[in-house]
This record gives C-alpha cells, sequence and structure tokens, in this order.
C-alpha cells in the first residue's frame, strides 16, 4: 500500500474495545463511533464492485428511525438488493482492524482470495439522510473511496435521499442501456415509476 493509504487510515482508527458488526441493517449505532466504520465501508464498496467488472454498488448514510444521535451505512448491490451475505463477514472484518497495518493484510486476503482484480476501475454512488452527523461520515467515506487498492474508484455523491430511492439509482445505473433497463436513473425517474406501478394496481 501507498503512504496515501497509511495516512488515510492512521486518520481513521478504530477505538479499543468498540466492537462493529455489518447486519440486516448495515453498520447502525452512536454516530460518533462510525468514523472508521466509514472509511473502511468505502473500501469494501470499491472491492465489491472490482469484484463485480466495475458495476455501480451503492452506499447509504442513514439509520432510518432511529434517534436523531445515530447514524448507519449499509451497502447496496448491483441489482439494488442488499449486500451478498457473504461479503457481511468482509465488512465486518475490515471494521474491526485496529491498526493501518492490520486493515492492508485484511484488504490483502481479500483480494487474493476473491480473485479481485484492483486494476479495473470501480464506481460507487453514495447518499445520505437528514441527520446533522451526515456530511462528516460521508467525508470519511470519501477518504475510504480514496485509499483503496489499485485503479481510483470514480463517485458521485446523490447527495439527501431516501434509502429506496438509492436502492432504485443503482438498479438504474447498472441495467441503463441494456434490455433489462429498470428506468430513468434519478429522483424524478423513482417517483414516476412508483405513480405508475399504484396507478396499475388501482386501475388494472
Amino acid at each position: 500500500m501507498t503512504s496515501t493509504f497509511t495516512n488515510l487510515a492512521n486518520r481513521h482508527l478504530k477505538p479499543i474495545n468498540v466492537p462493529f458488526q455489518y447486519g440486516t441493517a448495515g453498520f447502525r449505532m452512536k454516530a460518533d463511533r462510525l468514523d472508521p466504520v466509514m472509511f473502511t465501508v468505502g473500501i469494501v464498496a470499491t472491492l465489491r464492485s472490482k469484484k463485480l467488472d466495475s458495476r455501480v454498488i451503492g452506499v447509504m448514510v442513514t439509520a432510518s428511525h432511529n434517534p436523531e444521535e445515530d447514524n448507519g451505512v449499509k451497502l447496496v448491490d448491483p441489482r439494488g438488493e442488499m449486500l451478498e451475505q457473504a461479503w457481511e463477514g468482509y465488512a465486518t472484518s475490515l471494521a474491526n482492524c485496529q491498526s493501518a497495518e492490520d486493515l492492508e493484510q485484511k484488504i490483502q486476503h481479500m483480494v487474493e482470495a476473491l480473485h479481485i482484480d484492483i486494476s479495473k476501475p470501480a464506481n460507487v454512488i453514495y447518499a445520505r439522510d437528514t441527520r446533522p452527523s451526515g456530511p462528516e461520515l460521508v467525508a470519511s467515506l470519501v477518504d475510504g473511496l480514496q485509499a483503496a487498492p489499485g485503479a481510483p474508484t470514480s463517485y458521485t455523491d446523490e447527495g439527501v435521499l431516501t434509502t429506496p430511492i438509492l436502492h432504485y439509482l443503482v438498479r438504474c445505473k447498472n441495467t441503463q442501456g441494456t434490455p433489462e433497463a429498470y428506468g430513468e436513473p434519478t429522483p424524478k425517474g423513482y417517483f414516476e415509476k412508483l405513480s405508475a406501478a399504484f396507478k396499475a394496481l388501482v386501475n388494472p
């Protein structure tokens, strides 16, 4: 890894005796503990995209209905579905690294075990909810995207969105221009698709 990786990783070191676990809702906890998690999620999102031939991976920063002082983050796979379950373990493993050296070793193990070609480009989009902690956590995520190994990650900030809209955007971007095109990859496209489905339901 480069000195840039080491410098960025050292800015986001995990606190001692604070375990992290990726679950059905991703990582979710008090926002002031999430900084190192956001950094490693940026790396996981990049590696996931590279593993899947540069498909777009989504990252949503939200804690849904939790209190304002909480926040969370989850990854969205190419068809707008939840992160593949096997990768939840990798996300958990990286988040629990105690040093830049430990993190570097775990990343290398992932790359080798999963046969990830890090020379491939990666594509990631992310969004957040309206919690005050969101912008700072997004900055930590971006550090992770920039620190990931291999070819640079192309990433787009989609701003403040609901979770369903981000899932929709991920699927649209990955199917655009194919026979499986899902819709216009914009929030407007989401609402148009939603309203069309509702009209079809009430007026079959």
